[in-house]
């Protein structure tokens, strides 16, 4: 693990924190404002109950004042004093009413600017969960990578050269832009201190304050994009646009729409450069392997010849020399016999170098080979593959390298005089069973042996040895050792 993994791991680990500490403060929050309901319909509850008994006692009051004043018509005198009194209770009490009903309201204005304030805190800490989330998905691009939809590339180039000479030119149209100031909306009239060339020297620090932030997340965004994650890294640049609009509205300086679409014109442009530069150095790399594999058939026709040079000139003299003492015996047998079987292996070099000759003037001749690796990649997964290799097993023995964790079984080796056209021909019959079905060079088909073979039985103009199963010698003892180890441990 390098040094950037760690520290990414590592800024994760604290985004992670700083969220769990979001949702913690957003729950107390929460239950703040659920208590402060809850004491607030207990103060309405109880100044309720209290004006409604004010009332009541006013209503009683009333009632036994009229009844005394009915009973006490011949006291008037008495009855004045009854009803200044009981007036002056009556005042006190409609006070009170008033001082209860103040109270009232100004405890639901206290509580309303609570709520209110707990709803903009909410808010904020909602926003602050929804970016650090943003955050996090970006530094894990295939977290929920079914949910978003896949890059789909708008530019369709040759080379890497054009989309790089594009995506030079559309950098420029943003320079112009920002040169220009037609990349941001501004007010040109502001006045700081009395003074408007104050106001102006504030604009454009705001400007280039507004940019240079939305400039390097943009960058940031896009150094990140894969297939996966292009939707997300596309939603981040555009929620980019909007935060710095709404930060920097009350300098009256926005960010225009033009310009956001050039940066994520820039986002395609960028991803797919680099999509087309990895494609190049694939092909660049599969070209480098076709001219080791030429310089290895190379090398093994010039030992292969030199080998059957060296044995042809040994049988050679070997027949020249039994022929000489032949013609000093001409009736013996033995001697006759070891000159023609001399000459017989004489002749069966002489074709080996035949063949060798063929093999170095025909650029086409060679193998088509189909192996698979069940202990690899699973059953029914075959690699349809080329070599012109005089030894093909030697191809098949590379590709058994360190790389995979088992070795190839070959099922079937064909000799063509056009191999390439031969392996074509098979590519392209089990084109829709390709397990990449992106990248063409990777020769690699889901198809099931029988599938396999009815189709080499269709040449029949070839001679094919085909193995049906796969021997997987080291895959099958390998299995056999976990079950061993497997029922010791359970014995």
């Amino acid at each position: 693990m390098s040094i950037r993994d760690i520290f990414r791991i590592s800024e994760f680990k604290k985004q992670i924190i700083h969220l769990k500490e979001a949702n913690e403060a957003l729950s107390k929050n929460n239950l703040e404002l659920e208590q402060s309901k809850k004491e607030m319909l207990m103060n309405s509850t109880h100044l309720k109950s209290q004006i409604q008994t004010a009332l009541q006692k006013n209503k009683e009051l009333s009632e036994k004042a009229s009844l005394k004043l009915s009973l006490h018509e011949a006291e008037p005198i008495k009855l004045d004093k009854i009803i200044t009194l009981k007036t002056a209770k009556l005042s006190k009490l409609s006070e009170g009413e008033k001082k209860l009903q103040s109270t009232f309201q100004k405890i639901i204005a206290t509580n309303k600017s609570e709520v209110k304030e707990l709803k903009n805190e909410i808010g904020q800490l909602i926003d602050q969960k929804e970016n650090i989330r943003a955050d996090i998905s970006d530094l894990e691009p295939d977290l929920e990578m079914s949910s978003y939809g896949l890059y789909r590339p708008q530019y369709d180039f040759s080379t890497s050269l054009e989309y790089k000479d594009t995506l030079i030119n559309l950098r420029e149209q943003q320079k112009a832009m920002i040169k220009d100031k037609t990349a941001v909306t501004y007010n040109p009239n502001w006045i700081v201190n009395d003074s408007k060339a104050e106001g102006r020297k504030m604009t454009r620090n705001s400007i280039k304050s507004i940019l240079r932030s939305f400039n390097n997340e943009c960058t940031e965004a896009i150094n990140k994009a894969t297939y996966s994650n292009y939707d997300r890294i596309s939603r981040r640049i555009t929620r980019s646009f909007e935060q710095h609009n709404k930060m920097y509205s009350v300098d009256d300086v926005a960010i225009k729409i033009d310009y956001l679409n050039l940066k994520l014109d820039e986002l395609n442009l960028a991803f797919a450069y680099r999509q087309k530069s990895q494609e190049e150095k694939e092909i660049l790399r599969e070209q480098r392997a076709q001219e080791r594999e030429e310089k290895a058939l190379q090398r093994e026709i010039a030992s292969k010849r030199k080998k059957i040079d060296k044995e042809i000139k040994h049988y050679t003299q070997a027949i020249q020399e039994l022929e000489e003492k032949s013609n000093e015996e001409p009736s013996n047998q033995n001697l006759l016999a070891e000159i023609q079987k001399l000459k017989n292996e004489l002749e069966a070099q002489q074709n080996q170098k035949t063949e060798v000759d063929y093999r170095e003037q025909h650029a086409t001749a060679g193998y088509v080979y189909i192996i698979s690796n069940i202990g690899s990649f699973g059953r029914n997964i075959f690699k349809i593959g080329v070599t012109r290799r005089l030894e093909p097993m030697d191809r098949i023995n590379e590709l058994s390298s360190a790389s995979v964790p088992f070795k190839f079984d070959v099922h079937a080796l064909i000799f063509s005089e056009d191999a390439y056209k031969l392996e074509s021909e098979l590519h392209n019959k089990f084109t829709g069973n390709r397990v990449n079905k992106v990248n063409n060079r990777k020769e690699y088909f889901s198809i099931t042996i029988g599938e396999v073979e009815n189709e080499l039985k269709k040449y029949k103009d070839m001679t094919v040895d085909f193995r049906e199963k796969p021997e997987a010698n080291e895959y099958r003892e390998t299995l056999a050792l976990e079950n061993s180890i497997g029922n010791a441990t359970h014995g």
